[in-house]
C-alpha cells in the first residue's frame, strides 16, 4: 500500500501529543511490513521541510496557525507526483476536508472532537471556529468510514451525523526499560501530560490543597503548555509546594510513572486517556475524572477510582483512600498492570492495517 497520512504535526516536534504517538505507533509498524508511508505536516520551529525517518518520508509546510490553510494545496501536489492508494486524514482539532479536494479513498481517523468543550480552551471567536468546523465533518465526510481511538469518540462521531462504518482502534502500550533502579514514593502523586486548559489540571492544583491539610503530599506536574504559568500562579496563591518539571522525554516520563503513587486525570474530555494506561501499565493506579475517553481506560474500584468530573473533593478522598491504605494500593497496582496489558501497539496496528486494506480493496470493486 502506498499511504498518504495528513497531520498537524509529526512526533518531533515540539508541540507534539497523543495523537503523534499514535501516529508513529501505528504507522512506523505498518511500514515495518513492506508498506509507503508519506506524511503531510505543519513545520514546527527548526524543522526541515523534507525528511525521512524511520521509514516514513515526511513533507512539512506552513505552520501550527495556518496548515489547515495550506495543506490541500500540498496535498494536490503530492497526489500529482506520487503514487497514493489512500489518504489517511487525521481529524485532529480543525478537519482538513481532504475528501473535497481528492477523489482517492480517504480514511478520516480521530482522536476525539472537542464540540462544547473548546470554548474552556480558546477565545470565543477561534472556539466558535473550531466548534462550526467539526459540525461540518458529517457533511463533508458523508461518504467515509472513519477510524476512532475509542468507543466514546465514536459516539460523539454518531452525535454529530456520521453513520458510516466506524473502526475503533485502540491505543497500545510501549514497552519501556527502565535504566538503574527506581522505587515507588509512596507520598507522591503526578499529572502527566500536555499542560491545556481543558485537561483541568487546576483541580488537581486545589485536590492538593485539600489533601496537604490532611496529610503529607508531594506532587509533580509532568508536561508542557499554555496553561502552565496559570497553573504556577494558583500553586502560589493556594501556597501548595508542586513540582513543574515541564516537558520530559520518554524515558523520564516512564521514570515518573515508576515512582508515583497514583497519577492522577482530571480532563473534562480525551479521545481515549493514553497517560493514563500508560501509568497503569508501571503499576500506577489512576484517579480519573468520569469523562468521555478516560472512563474506558480505567476500571473503577480495580485499577483506580473514577470521580464525577468537576467534583474536587471527591478527587482529594479517593487521592487520600490510595496514599493511606497500603493493602488497598497493592490490589490496585497489581489490577492495572494486568488491565494495560491487554493493550500492545502490535495489536492496534494489525487491525489498522487490515481496515486500510479493506478500504483499498472496496475502492477497487
Amino acid at each position: 500500500m502506498n499511504i498518504l497520512v495528513i497531520n498537524w504535526q509529526d512526533w518531533r516536534n515540539p508541540l507534539a501529543g497523543g495523537a503523534e504517538v499514535y501516529l508513529y505507533q501505528i504507522f512506523s509498524r505498518i511500514i515495518k511490513n513492506g508498506h509507503r508511508v508519506i506524511l503531510l505536516c505543519s513545520r514546527g520551529e527548526g524543522q526541515s521541510r523534507h525528511e525521512c525517518i524511520d521509514g516514513f518520508e515526511i513533507f512539512r509546510i506552513g505552520g501550527r496557525a495556518n496548515f489547515n490553510f495550506v495543506a490541500p494545496l500540498a496535498l494536490r501536489a503530492l497526489l500529482r507526483h506520487q503514487t497514493i492508494d489512500i489518504v489517511v486524514d487525521d481529524l485532529n482539532k480543525i478537519p482538513f476536508y481532504s475528501t473535497a479536494f481528492t477523489r482517492k479513498k480517504v480514511l478520516p481517523t480521530l482522536m476525539h472532537l472537542f464540540r462544547s468543550t473548546i470554548y474552556r480552551e480558546t477565545n470565543p471567536v477561534f472556539a466558535s471556529y473550531v466548534y462550526v468546523a467539526e459540525r461540518l465533518i458529517g457533511f463533508l465526510y458523508c461518504r467515509a468510514n472513519f477510524v476512532a481511538i475509542s468507543e466514546s469518540t465514536a459516539e460523539d462521531l454518531r452525535d454529530i451525523g456520521i453513520r458510516q462504518r466506524i473502526d475503533v482502534v485502540y491505543s497500545g502500550i510501549p514497552e519501556h526499560r527502565l535504566t538503574g533502579s527506581v522505587s515507588r514514593e509512596n507520598d507522591l502523586v503526578a499529572y502527566v501530560g500536555r499542560v491545556k486548559t481543558y485537561k483541568s489540571i487546576d483541580h488537581f492544583v486545589r485536590a492538593v490543597a485539600i489533601v496537604k491539610r490532611r496529610r503529607k503530599i508531594r506532587a509533580k506536574i509532568v508536561g508542557d503548555g499554555d496553561a502552565l504559568d496559570d497553573l504556577k500562579s494558583l500553586a502560589k496563591e493556594l501556597d501548595v509546594d508542586i513540582d513543574f518539571t515541564g516537558f520530559v522525554s520518554e524515558s523520564e516520563k516512564y521514570r515518573v510513572y515508576h515512582t508515583a503513587r497514583i497519577v492522577v486525570q482530571p480532563s473534562i474530555k480525551e479521545g481515549w486517556g493514553l497517560t493514563a494506561i500508560e501509568a497503569q501499565s508501571c503499576n500506577a493506579p489512576v484517579v480519573s475524572a468520569n469523562s468521555p475517553g478516560l472512563r474506558e481506560v480505567v476500571v473503577h474500584g480495580q485499577t483506580g477510582f473514577l470521580y464525577d468530573y468537576g467534583d474536587i473533593g471527591g478527587m482529594a478522598e479517593r487521592i487520600i483512600e490510595l496514599l493511606d491504605d497500603n493493602k488497598k494500593w497493592a490490589r490496585f497496582s497489581k489490577a492495572a498492570k494486568k488491565w494495560a496489558g491487554q493493550f500492545s501497539w502490535e495489536k492496534s496496528a494489525r487491525i489498522f492495517e487490515k481496515v486500510l486494506e479493506e478500504e483499498i480493496k472496496s475502492n477497487e470493486g
